[in-house]
């Protein structure tokens, strides 16, 4: 007598079902990070565009009818602050960012999970710096200094903080995003 041998035994159903487990484990496992990596690059490109949009306002010169002295960015990693920054309109000449004296624009926060890691001006870790854009050029300022300065934003992943973005700006008004 003769069988037909069509269909699978218990021990490929259970061999595949196994692969098919550990397919989706792994998967599942690395999703988070997935989400974190695409949250830290979103974050570094809005605030490479928010850099750009202060230089564009303080390439018009004017909101409305009021006059400025320039618009800015000011950062600030002290404990509260890491998870934001706020885009200013300069109203006195210091190039500076002063709580009470500027005008804030917008205040941006962070993507969730994402935070200010370190802030530099040429290599010296600060706790905060200003960079702001006086018009009509415009020149731009870092932390008052309008030559010879470089500033560099470090956002990192607050789960894992050896994942970053440095995004870098000079007096001459350049903007860079760099992985470590």
């Amino acid at each position: 007598m003769q069988y037909d041998k069509k269909g699978f035994t218990l021990i490929e159903l259970l061999v595949i079902m196994s692969i098919t487990v550990l397919m989706t484990i792994a998967l599942f496992a690395n999703y988070g990070k997935g989400n974190d990596s695409l949250a830290l690059e979103r974050s570094s490109q809005k605030l490479s565009q928010d850099l750009r949009r202060a230089q564009e306002m303080a390439m018009s010169g004017f909101e409305g009818s009021v006059s400025s002295n320039g618009y800015g960015i000011y950062f600030d990693k002290t404990s509260g602050s890491e998870g934001k920054y706020v885009i200013y309109m300069n109203n006195n000449t210091n190039m500076y960012y002063e709580s009470g004296t500027d005008t804030d624009k917008e205040t941006v926060n962070i993507e969730s999970g994402i935070k200010i890691c370190n802030i530099k001006d040429n290599s010296l870790d600060l706790n905060n710096v200003s960079v702001s854009f006086e018009p009509p050029d415009p020149l731009t300022y870092i932390s008052s200094n309008y030559s010879g300065h470089e500033a560099s934003i470090v956002l990192c992943v607050i789960k894992d903080i050896s994942q970053t973005r440095t995004i870098k700006i000079n007096n001459a008004g350049r903007i860079e995003v760099t992985n470590p």
